[in-house]
């Protein structure tokens, strides 16, 4: 009886594999369709405040603005490096630290509502040119301190502050049907390891009764 469990564990275990190298492979596909978002959001987003706040731009020196700009530009080198780092967490992915207990849903999205352990990362990254917009004086804070700032840039997860986007957003569609993609595999795999879990407890209890019995 014990053979035929392993058997079936060993089954579950190949199943799940095979999921985890797919989950794999969508988030690098993600993690690259989340540079190319942000590459131009950078630039874009930085462009906007610019316009929107005249009165801050046109007091600044033509040093300055050549200073913001070669920040803004060094930000928009750098995307890809500060992506995957961001998106390296192997908390976000449910494949690389595969848990019991994980809400299914979590890699879900609802109408306009992105998974929240995804949109908070993605945020994170675009939070970084808060950084640079509160250094040229936009009323932009990526520090836990309000004061007269209109603008809140920063979240507080465990009690350290980090840069975080805090408006609309909107996710590229190819980022969406990479998520969509990642929930269906993460769903049948949670299912599987689960059932897995529930075999290796099986096992245990018949491996300790057998020894119970044989003595």
């Amino acid at each position: 009886m014990s053979d035929e469990i392993d058997v079936l564990i060993e089954r579950k275990e190949s199943e799940l594999l095979h999921l985890r190298i797919r989950m794999e492979e969508l988030k690098k596909e993600f993690t690259e369709q989340t540079a190319d978002l942000t590459h131009e959001w950078y630039r874009k987003t930085a462009k906007q405040y610019i316009a929107k706040n005249p009165e801050i731009t046109l007091k600044m020196s033509e040093e300055k603005i050549a200073n913001m700009k070669a920040k803004v530009n060094e930000l928009v080198k750098n995307t890809e490096k500060i992506v995957c780092s961001e998106l390296a967490t192997p908390e976000l992915w449910w494949h690389q630290k595969p848990h019991l207990h994980d809400s299914i849903n979590q890699y879900k999205q609802i109408a306009d509502k992105y998974p929240e352990i995804l949109d908070r990362a993605v945020r994170r990254i675009l939070g970084q040119l808060g950084r640079v917009l509160e250094e040229f004086g936009f009323q932009v804070t990526t520090k836990s301190n309000t004061g007269a700032y209109q603008e809140f840039w920063f979240e507080n997860p465990e009690g350290k502050t980090v840069p975080c986007y805090p408006h609309l957003l909107s996710w590229s569609e190819q980022m969406q049907e990479t998520i969509r993609k990642y929930d269906a595999q993460f769903t049948k795999a949670i299912t599987i390891y689960n059932e897995m879990q529930l075999l290796k407890e099986e096992k245990k209890r018949r491996d300790a009764l057998s020894r119970w019995d044989s003595i």
